[in-house]
């Protein structure tokens, strides 16, 4: 019931039922500030409350190998990354993908290797940490920094971009999914699957997890415009599990709308990466339709 009152609210505050698009202020008027109370923002924004709650609740996420909660704790943590490889540093309050580190093998002159053959030190990473801990990346005074194991993708994803991690993006409503996309990384988005910096969306049929339509800057496209992978008719791998995942990351959190970014690890498979408070719309694009349209169909 709660469910259907909610999109009720949606529905009676479009303006007739051929409106589709939800706009920004519609967004938040109908859907952020009747169900995303602001006291529980920070269960979305900061990730590792968000992983907190997801462990509680029995949500895969990807393993935490270190926190790092001060400049204290930065030696100690790189330290114990000696002779580690393949990892992901993150800050707990980042956006965008902003100050994320991912980390390749270990090598035996004492660093690692990073993506485009680059040598990360640890006085490097030390550096790195020591800028998330000052919110560099997160526009705040301080922030905590966190290290991940790193996600090895299913083959599925990596046979549509070989260089960075492809994620799904699962629009949900009182923990029920609305919409989903792929974003798929491009050597323009900078291996990020962002598409305001030049990554892909490709529109996933909600029932079946098919794809259906890709978008690239606003363009529709058939075939990943650098790798030449096909885009359409493709199958998502364990779907029924990934809207599973989704559905119980929203119910772990006292948050009524979420996109929810997962992805499909080669042996864990689906994986909850972080839940947003306030999903952009690009996923109207990308589909082609609006949101509307979608909470009237999903309802029925």
């Amino acid at each position: 019931m709660k469910w259907l009152s909610g999109v009720r609210r949606v529905l009676a505050g479009l303006r007739s039922r051929r409106e589709e698009l939800v706009s920004i202020n519609q967004r938040n008027v109908l859907l952020i500030y009747p169900n995303n109370a602001r006291r529980n923002y920070p269960l979305a924004d900061d990730k590792l409350l968000a992983k907190q709650r997801f462990e509680a609740a029995g949500v895969p996420t990807p393993e935490t190998l270190a926190v790092c909660d001060g400049l204290f704790a930065v030696p100690s943590v790189v330290e114990s990354l000696r002779g580690q490889g393949h990892f992901v540093v993150k800050p707990a309050n980042g956006a965008g993908g902003q100050g994320i580190l991912v980390v390749g093998e270990w090598l035996e002159s004492g660093g690692w290797r990073r993506a485009g053959g680059e040598v990360l030190g640890p006085h490097q990473l030390q550096r790195h940490l020591a800028d998330i801990l000052f919110g560099v990346y997160s526009k705040q005074l301080e922030d905590r920094a966190f290290i991940e194991r790193r996600v090895v993708p299913h083959a599925f994803f990596h046979s549509l971009w070989a260089d960075g991690l492809c994620d799904l993006r699962i629009i949900t409503l009182h923990g029920r999914p609305v919409m989903a996309m792929i974003r798929v990384p491009t050597s323009e988005s900078g291996g990020r699957a962002n598409l305001h910096q030049g990554g892909l969306g490709i529109a996933l049929e909600l029932e079946t997890g098919r794809s259906f339509r890709a978008v690239h800057h606003g363009v529709p496209v058939e075939r990943h415009p650098e790798s030449g992978s096909p885009l359409l008719g493709l199958q998502v791998p364990f779907w029924a599990e990934v809207l599973e995942v989704a559905r119980r990351a929203a119910g772990a959190v006292p948050l009524g709308y979420l996109g929810v970014d997962l992805v499909v690890d080669e042996d864990r498979g689906p994986l909850v990466l972080e839940i947003n408070v306030r999903p952009g719309l690009e996923i109207q694009n990308v589909h082609g339709s609006g949101l509307g349209a979608a909470l009237r169909r999903y309802a029925a």
